[in-house]
């Protein structure tokens, strides 16, 4: 992978020189290319022009449009060598902070495209923000998806090749037309979309080349061309089982952190707004054909779900699952979004939990001021749990999650339950910082929440591997770490849809976690066996409602080959 900068400007005068300056901070080489600019901007740029300092200028005489400026530099960036091209607008909107993050993207996934999904303050005009959300639908429309989630931002990582093939085949517009066209047709064309959350400002003084009618005719007039052009890919998209083209080899990791869980946001948001206005069975007629959707064109997950299936039925001796318990296994967890929204609302409370041993209160397990780590998994609805205990008594839950998934349920909790008790922490490994913020949170009493059953991203070596349902299955050493760590009581806890009522197992697994270093990787070992085990019992009695759909097992079986 060799990277370099295009940097499309026309009259950005007055930020381009300190863009381009933060640009090469990074080492990175930068293309310009001024689009027809006026006196003050071209003399601005040809003082930028260092070939020798890796700055290369090139002039448009007439104003050709951003899609044409962004396309030239890239193909003087592919006559130079380059590979990938970092696109950045020369109005200095965009975070420039996340470059690095978004080059280690690029390098974790080269065949994809790598885009900033816009994180707004208050400077935006109100007429931008109702006009991005126009062409988001659309291009929910004309993606048969939800993946992309934001198509007009212009800070984004272009694979060379396949965009200049694209462009010469396609001609794809010209001007504030062309950000959104070149994805959508990049993903029909089978290249992954890896977005990542940037903060965009609109400076005062910006200068905007945004043209009220003339534009919105441009991308009208497009979402014409790319819903005429999905209408053309359908039937292909039906007989390749909901996709358009095969994914890049970039895209092909089965990472669970890896997989897009496509809408999760704005599909929380809708659900909560007609689960408060209609209710539960309102909320469940209007989700089966939106699940119904995802079974069909989410292969993988599908796939996922068969194998998980058809393991518990060989363990329990049942007979071969088909497509139908399948699509019952996706319906259970549009089910437990519903629990989910349910429980931050406030709809529901201890009386709803069927507790073990008549216990009357989630703390009749634990005193109420002592910190606990409390190992939860991706099975049943554990929401419920940290809702009711969150309100219970006047304390916090802290809650370690992925950071992708922080970003989302965060602002899905912002909106449910804003009053919430419940921190959420980014995660993508356990280092010293992580450890340091948690034993703070110990020492005031509150709890600790982890998921025991996910690798994380950064964590992919640091697995132990123990028997869960037939197979050998790589669990995280994260959480046994952690809780070494902070030396504190740990639990298993798992709450699970019974009909109309929820049952919760809660046992403890250690009053504390010592790790020797010479037995380190057996001591954690043996403990990831037990909570595998007590997860087991769980998972195989109500298989439905186990919600890691993707390959569980993957990492052992890639061993094993």
């Amino acid at each position: 992978m060799k990277l370099c900068a295009v940097v499309p400007t026309h009259n950005h005068s007055s930020a381009l020189e300190s863009v381009v300056t933060r640009i090469r901070a990074h080492d990175i080489p930068v293309f310009i290319v001024d689009d027809g600019s006026d006196t003050e901007t071209r003399n601005a740029v040809s003082r930028l022009h260092s070939p020798d300092g890796g700055v290369y200028c090139q002039r448009l005489d007439e104003n050709a449009g951003k899609g044409v400026a962004v396309m030239t530099g890239m193909a003087a960036a592919k006559r130079h060598g380059f590979t990938h091209a970092f696109q950045i607008d020369a109005d200095g909107q965009h975070d420039l902070d996340r470059i690095d993050d978004m080059v280690k993207l690029a390098q974790q996934s080269p065949g994809a495209l790598i885009t900033g999904l816009p994180i707004y303050d208050d400077s935006i005009p109100t007429g931008r923000k109702i006009g991005r959300w126009v062409t988001h639908v659309w291009v929910w429309i004309e993606t048969l998806s939800f993946h992309i989630r934001d198509s007009m931002c212009g800070f984004r990582i272009y694979p060379i090749g396949p965009s200049l093939d694209i462009w010469k085949r396609h001609g794809i517009g010209h001007r504030m037309d062309f950000d959104t066209e070149i994805m959508v047709r990049l993903f029909w064309q089978g290249v992954p979309v890896i977005h990542m959350p940037i903060k965009v400002t609109y400076p005062v003084g910006n200068t905007s080349n945004f043209r009220m009618w003339r534009d919105n005719v441009l991308i009208s007039w497009m979402h014409t061309r790319l819903v005429r052009g999905m209408l053309a890919r359908l039937p292909r998209f039906i007989a390749k089982g909901g996709r358009f083209a095969s994914p890049t080899n970039a895209d092909s990791g089965n990472h669970w952190s890896e997989i897009d869980e496509r809408g999760i946001y704005w599909g929380m948001r809708f659900l909560g707004q007609v689960y408060r206005f209609g209710g539960r069975k309102l909320c469940l007629a209007v989700m089966s054909p939106i699940i119904a959707y995802f079974f069909v064109t989410g292969r993988t997950a599908r796939a996922a779900s068969q194998d998980f299936l058809e393991r518990v039925a060989k363990h329990n001796v049942d007979p071969k699952p088909t497509w139908r318990d399948s699509f019952g296994h996706f319906m259970k967890f549009g089910e437990s979004a519903l629990d989910k929204i349910a429980a931050w609302c406030g709809e529901m409370n201890i009386d709803d939990l069927d507790l073990p041993e008549d216990a009357d209160s989630l703390f009749s397990y634990i005193p109420r001021d002592q910190a606990v780590i409390l190992f939860v998994s991706h099975f049943g609805n554990i929401e419920l749990v940290r809702a009711i205990a969150s309100r219970d008594r006047n304390f916090r839950v802290n809650v370690l999650l992925h950071q992708k998934n922080a970003a989302r349920f965060g602002r899905v909790l912002q909106q449910l339950a804003p009053e919430s008790q419940v921190d959420l922490i980014e995660v993508s490994d356990i280092g010293p910082d992580t450890a340091m913020l948690l034993r703070e949170k110990v020492e005031r009493g509150e709890w600790i929440v982890i998921a025991a059953d996910r690798v994380a991203i950064g964590a992919r070596d640091k697995t132990v591997s123990v028997p869960f349902i037939g197979q050998n299955a790589p669990f995280p050493q994260g959480p046994f770490i952690l809780a070494h760590l902070l030396q504190c009581p740990v639990y298993m806890v798992a709450a699970w849809r019974d009909g109309k009522r929820f049952n919760i197992s809660w046992e403890k697994l250690t009053e504390r976690i010592d790790l020797p270093r010479k037995t380190r990787t057996a001591t954690i070992t043996k403990y990831a066996k037990t909570y595998a085990s007590w997860l087991e019992k769980l998972v195989v009695k109500q298989p439905l409602q186990w919600f890691n759909f993707y390959d569980f097992w993957a990492e052992t079986k890639d061993k094993n080959e």
